[in-house]
């Protein structure tokens, strides 16, 4: 079936693969990713790619609507790690490890932690939006560690989505920054959408068509010599949000190489110094209130006790 949209001002300079998984609200980007790279889909007459920057009044024309097909089914991982730290029958909190995705972004992602969740629970190939999300209801950057949440069921589905659309859920994360917040607690309360042809997002007093509102917290935990251990508090769930967000306050997530690239050098770090710590959400079927911790994995305590021991 053919399918033609005209773009429209609001729609202006946002990524062709972004305003389709607008409009199939059904579908991942990464299947409508690879309809476009297919052929399937032509702007004004011609192939794009996925991250081509459209126009007002560009004629968007989908050949063919995106399918589930063999290649959208999930392989099961046995082998693949999954720390789980609490679940019954319509919920699991899992303690990401750093290093994975959570779910393919693209044909040849084949270990994330997507294709662990249904080793262990095959059932729940058939909860969430699309077959490569199984339960999957919110996310972590792959360079990030800590709690996420995911249904068991299509009604714990529902359920836990309709608590992240109110911003109910309790999201904490240890965060160590560049220098610091000249506060000791505060609010950024800047919108955040795509930079143009980048894989990063920005924070903006003045939102342009596309960007989200977007409010995040922070708390000081300690200050070290020329770093500061947050908590952040997050109200919205954007793409990079925190690490947009503290870049914005000029001063970046350690171990930051997108965002804090030009300070990189300054703290040499394994990875990403961003973990969810605390997750606390609604049951789904008993309504009972529950929360979940988790301490610092060891390499980030090892990065504190560097700055620990240049204090001393």
């Amino acid at each position: 079936m053919k399918k033609t949209f005209t773009v429209t001002k609001k729609d202006a300079e946002a990524r062709l693969d972004v305003f389709l998984t607008s409009n199939f609200k059904d579908r991942s980007r990464s299947q409508l990713q690879k309809l476009i790279k297919s052929g399937g889909v032509v702007v004004n007459g011609g192939k794009k790619t996925p991250h081509f920057a459209l126009s007002e009044g560009d004629v968007v024309t989908v050949e063919d609507e995106p399918s589930h097909t063999s290649t959208d089914v999930l392989v099961p991982r046995k082998d693949i790690p999954l720390s789980v730290v609490y679940e019954d029958d319509d919920v699991a909190v899992i303690n990401k490890q750093f290093g994975l995705l959570v779910h393919p972004a693209t044909a040849h992602d084949t270990e994330t932690l997507a294709h662990a969740l249904i080793a262990h629970w095959p059932k729940i190939t058939t909860v969430g939006d699309t077959p490569d999300r199984p339960g999957i209801v919110h996310r972590l950057d792959k360079d990030a560690s800590g709690l996420l949440v995911v249904a068991k069921t299509k009604k714990a589905f529902a359920s836990l989505k309709r608590q992240f659309q109110k911003h109910t859920i309790k999201k904490e994360y240890a965060v160590l920054v560049d220098g610091g917040p000249s506060n000791d607690e505060g609010t950024v309360n800047l919108h955040i959408g795509r930079k143009r042809n980048s894989g990063r997002m920005a924070a903006r007093h003045e939102p342009r068509e596309g960007d989200k509102d977007a409010v995040t917290h922070y708390y000081v935990e300690e200050r070290y010599p020329r770093v500061t251990l947050l908590t952040v508090r997050t109200e919205t769930g954007r793409t990079h949000q925190i690490r947009a967000h503290m870049d914005a306050l000029g001063c970046p997530v350690v171990g930051d190489t997108l965002y804090g690239l030009k300070r990189a050098a300054r703290f040499p770090a394994p990875r990403l110094f961003l973990h969810a710590k605390t997750l606390g959400f609604t049951h789904p079927t008993s309504r009972k209130k529950l929360v979940f911790s988790a301490s610092l994995p060891p390499e980030l305590e090892k990065i504190l006790k560097g700055f620990l021991k240049k204090r001393e």
